[in-house]
């Protein structure tokens, strides 16, 4: 229920700030059920938003010639500034307020790039109440900007490479901007990105989003970079010192989770500015994971104008104040459940072996093989004082299990891809184990029957069987060729000769499609074997992975349209591949619109999985190859499918209960989500469902993975 009131709400939490003609709505981020509805003329309509730095919003008249500046948390605090009065009139495409009204360096800076120059006030300045123009060169574009400890800091575009900046208006009205040192390179072809300075716990922060896919509509990752002062260069952090940082469309702003419920540390929150994303995306750098907070439930999508987050002044943190220590992960390889406090120790003690000595628990765990051995110690308080598996004597125990595993591991890739944490989905077990060196920050890109293809994103390629250590080699991959656009999988083990290695992108023109195909195989000498096929056609590419069926590759798009790529090889003297592609007129998509689609081969059959926005509805489906169309599945039978965005797989179920299943790399209160055939519903702990993706994690680099040895 809404409270209105005339004043803001004295809650110390970032809001999210709706509006429509009519009034405005702020939204607790940490106190949901609370929602304030208050109507404010400056902030109507006719009255956009600028930037809200430091509790503080620029306000401005739709002829962008009147400014305000207004805080809402002061009661009266409108502060008028003079109308420009330049001719010609402006073109004003940046804002920013440096800091807040009061500080005796506050500044309204306005960037007309197309004139090339900068427009300021000083509002508190009893000698320059005016606005003053200041040109600066035409090759130079400046960017939204941070002020941090005492100083704007921005970006330039000079040449090729974006350039970090100091800027400054000194006394004389005169404009100084300091090149400091380059901004970091991160691969960006083919993708679209946002990104912003922010200041946080005395750092200077550059975090920088990236979305890809083929309609460049799907988050990929976040990368977060520190500067080094000293020697003056960017340096990338695993973390964000315990804090959130908070990034809308004119602005960034840190938040110490300490002084808000509900807020996640480490976290990077943003909106997604496409109609079909909804909700506040919030991404966790220490585990890689995606949430997204539900929209405002009286808010209309189509009524509201874009949301902005307004972080309140006096609950961010100032550069000198002291973090809080954060639990850290240390060591090769950890086992048992994680994030198990001490009262919750204690609770469990009756269930613990009390009359026996640690020695002799620890002969018994000693006789177990390395699944039980994960159980045994996550029983109690007494057995979780039995000593942790070293990496060696994991992997021999996991060698000698007669049953590797009776179901699929989910496995994610931690600590900024040096980590592999597998997580069992049906006993809630999870463990920790370190990346070969060798293979540290390379991506996971497909799996199969334990084994992983593994890509840095350039030219190098390996496999790797993360339970016996080994690694596998493949060519480098020609300089021309973007291997972390291209879609691989590999058709059979990697130990054999046979196996076939495969990438391929399609870039679609009006009417016709490109397929770009590489290809090896594990045969000795082999090298990387580039193909161009044209098809009359359109085929976008989407998140479902390749699927080698009947001895060929199909692909699920965009819009649900099947293609198809067949090899032959045909020996002569020397081995000669011809490869063709097709588009399939049928089977005809039978879903609308999706979100996401997965492709897998279950039980002789090819099947296709449809989930709709936030996963709100899912339908499956499986190809009748004789009429070529789509036939809805309501039931698996005795098999279970586990799905993600690198590959998915359906096996016989080996656990009672577990048939009939779809499981998904998303998390709900550190259980993995599935949903049940049975049921119709998303399941996350085998008694309580969810109606949506909402207020769930997904890891965005993760993958299931079947523990074999082989």
């Amino acid at each position: 229920m809404a409270n209105r009131m005339s004043d803001f709400p004295s809650e110390p939490c970032p809001w999210l700030l709706y509006r429509s003609v009519h009034q405005q709505i702020f939204y607790s981020l940490s106190k949901p059920h609370k929602i304030y509805l208050k109507r404010i003329p400056a902030l109507l309509e006719n009255s956009p938003l600028l930037a809200h730095p430091s509790g503080w919003f620029l306000l401005s008249q739709q002829d962008t010639t009147h400014f305000s500046l207004w805080n809402p948390t002061i009661s009266d605090s409108f502060i008028h500034l003079p109308p420009l009065s330049f001719k010609p009139t402006p073109k004003i495409s940046q804002y920013f307020l440096s800091s807040p009204p009061g500080d005796p360096d506050c500044k309204v800076l306005l960037f007309d790039d197309v004139l090339g120059s900068i427009i300021v006030i000083r509002p508190d300045s009893p000698h320059n109440k005016e606005w003053t123009r200041i040109q600066y060169a035409e090759s130079e574009y400046l960017p939204r900007c941070a002020f941090f400890n005492g100083k704007l800091y921005g970006f330039t575009s000079n040449g090729r490479r974006r350039q970090l900046v100091t800027l400054d208006v000194d006394e004389g009205n005169n404009l100084v901007i300091e090149s400091l040192c380059y901004m970091p390179e991160i691969p960006t072809r083919e993708y679209r990105f946002t990104h912003k300075l922010v200041e946080c716990c005395g750092e200077l922060l550059y975090v920088y989003i990236v979305f890809g896919g083929s309609r460049l509509n799907e988050f990929s990752g976040v990368h977060v970079f520190r500067l080094d002062f000293g020697g003056m260069s960017w340096e990338r952090s695993e973390s964000l010192m315990g804090q959130a940082v908070f990034l809308d469309a004119v602005g960034a702003s840190s938040f110490d989770p300490a002084f808000g419920r509900g807020i996640e540390a480490d976290s990077v929150y943003f909106k997604v500015n496409l109609p079909t994303k909804e909700g506040l995306y919030s991404f966790n750098l220490t585990d890689g994971c995606l949430s997204v907070i539900p929209p405002c439930p009286i808010v209309p999508s189509s009524s509201w104008r874009s949301t902005m987050i307004f972080v309140p002044h006096d609950v961010r943190l100032s550069h000198n104040s002291t973090l809080p220590t954060g639990k850290e992960e240390q060591g090769e390889i950890f086992y048992g459940k994680e994030d198990v406090s001490d009262t919750e120790i204690v609770q469990k003690q009756e269930t613990s072996l009390l009359d026996l000595p640690l020695e002799s628990l620890t002969i018994i765990a000693d006789c177990l093989n390395l699944f039980d051995y994960l159980n045994f110690r996550a029983t109690c308080q007494d057995c979780r004082l039995i000593p942790k598996l070293q990496h060696r004597q994991a992997l021999q125990k996991f060698k000698t299990c007669h049953s590797s595993s009776s179901t699929m591991w989910l496995l994610l890739s931690v600590n900024d891809k040096t980590a592999f944490k597998f997580v069992d989905p049906v006993h809630d077990t999870s463990f920790l184990m370190s990346v070969p060196e060798s293979l540290k920050g390379n991506m996971v890109r497909y799996s199969k029957n334990g084994w992983l293809l593994m890509s840095d994103g350039e030219s190098s390629m390996s496999f790797l069987n993360p339970f016996t250590e080994e690694i596998i080699r493949l060519p480098a991959t020609p300089e021309w060729i973007d291997i972390s656009s291209y879609a691989l999988a590999f058709s059979s083990l990697p130990t054999s000769p046979d196996c076939i290695i495969v990438g391929c992108r399609a870039l679609p023109t009006t009417k016709i499609s490109d397929l770009s195909i590489i290809h090896t195989t594990m045969e000795e000498h082999s090298e990387w074997l580039h193909f161009i096929l044209e098809y009359y056609g359109v085929f976008w590419f989407h998140n479902s992975s390749l699927v080698l069926y009947e001895k060929s590759f199909y692909l699920l798009g965009l819009h649900g349209k099947l293609s198809i790529l067949k090899y032959e090889d045909e020996i002569d003297l020397e081995p000669d591949w011809t490869i063709s592609w097709d588009i399939l007129e049928k089977p005809e998509t039978l879903c609308g619109s999706f979100d996401q689609s997965f492709l897998l081969e279950c039980d002789g059959r090819l099947v296709s999985i449809f989930v709709g926005e936030m996963g709100k509805w899912l339908l499956v489906f499986s190809l009748d190859l004789t009429e070529m169309h789509w036939k809805k599945v309501e039931n698996i039978g005795n098999y279970v499918i586990y799905v993600s965005r690198s590959s998915s797989v359906a096996i016989e179920a080996r656990i009672m209960g577990t048939n009939n299943r779809i499981y998904f790399p998303r998390f709900r209160d550190n259980c993995i989500l599935y949903y049940s055939l049975e049921t119709k519903k998303f399941h996350f702990d085998g008694q309580g469902t969810v109606e949506s993706f909402y207020d769930t994690k997904e890891p965005i680099l993760a993958t299931w993975i079947e523990p074999l040895c082989s």
